[in-house]
């Protein structure tokens, strides 16, 4: 009996996974995203995303956020820092420590994209009630983020 319902289980889950994977592939057909002239690969791009979702941000924070080393988080900053997108500040609570944020310009760019984006895959949620999606959302939240060395 375990058995069927590890395969029913196996089933559901990738339905689910194909459904969330059609999201996505949508989203890379569009061929649109913020700062596409600049070649930022997915690392910095989620750094500016998160940025732009949770405002100014400590370099512990980011790493944590993004599941790498403090080291990592600060190469991707002093990029994205050259590049005009973020600033660099020191902490006023710590001065060791720095503080990031998107610069004016790069919360725009990443701000009407992602506006762009929710508006065009929204309709696909119609049949959602709003406490359907608080629902999905808490979900999704369980999802494991997957193990830096699978990578």
């Amino acid at each position: 009996m375990e058995g069927a319902r590890d395969a029913e289980r196996e089933k559901f889950l990738a339905e689910a996974i194909d459904t969330m994977s059609a999201l996505t592939r949508d989203l890379a057909a569009a061929g649109s995203y913020p700062f596409r002239e600049r070649g930022l690969g997915r690392a910095r791009m989620n750094l500016l995303y998160q940025l732009s979702r949770r405002g100014s941000l400590g370099v512990g924070a980011l790493a944590a956020l993004l599941d790498v080393t403090p080291g990592a988080v600060s190469q991707h900053v002093d990029h994205l820092r050259q590049a005009g997108l973020v600033t660099v500040d020191v902490d006023p609570l710590d001065a060791r420590a720095r503080i990031i944020a998107l610069t004016d310009q790069a919360r725009a760019e990443v701000d009407e994209f992602q506006r762009g984006w929710i508006d065009a895959i929204a309709p696909r949620f119609d049949a959602l009630s709003i406490d359907d999606v608080h629902e999905l959302r808490r979900l999704l939240s369980l999802v494991r983020p997957a193990d830096p060395s699978c990578r």
